[in-house]
């Protein structure tokens, strides 16, 4: 027997959950168009921003672990970082397969604005909910990543 209700895809989470994250992605880039950045240049810029520390040299691959992101995707949008100026790509000094990240001047200043851009829409995006729940919800959907088994 088909469920009717199942049929509408208004009503289906995932279907919902993709809209969703789709209507955050259009927001946040027409936030972060002044700075002439992309939601996943931001996404890039700011996690090798907040990996990056003195004794830690971050690698494409690092990012594309921790922020869950496509291999091709990053090294495609990092080479357009590159080419903005906003970050420089050294080969790695130990493993030559491997990239070394790190942000220039005007690498930073983009993702500390872009990173109160960010908050400021999440922060309209996310004030008609219980964003703790909410928070809890997704963590427990993350670590349940079915695309691991």
């Amino acid at each position: 027997m088909i469920n009717k209700k199942a049929d509408k895809p208004d009503e289906q989470l995932g279907y919902l959950l993709t809209q969703v994250t789709f209507l955050k992605q259009r927001i946040v880039n027409a936030a972060l168009r002044e700075l002439d950045i992309t939601y996943i240049q931001f996404i890039i810029l700011a996690g090798t921003m907040e990996l990056g520390s003195e004794d830690t040299m971050v690698t494409q691959q690092m990012i594309s672990d921790e922020r869950r992101l496509d291999k091709a995707m990053v090294s495609n949008v990092v080479k357009s970082l590159v080419e903005k100026g906003l970050m420089v790509r050294d080969i790695h000094p130990t493993d030559k397969r491997a990239y070394i990240l790190s942000l220039t001047e005007k690498g930073i200043e983009k993702a500390l604005k872009g990173k109160e851009k960010a908050l400021m829409v999440d922060e309209t995006f996310f004030s008609a909910i219980d964003k703790e729940k909410l928070q809890e919800a997704l963590v427990i959907l993350l670590k349940n990543d079915l695309s691991q088994s």
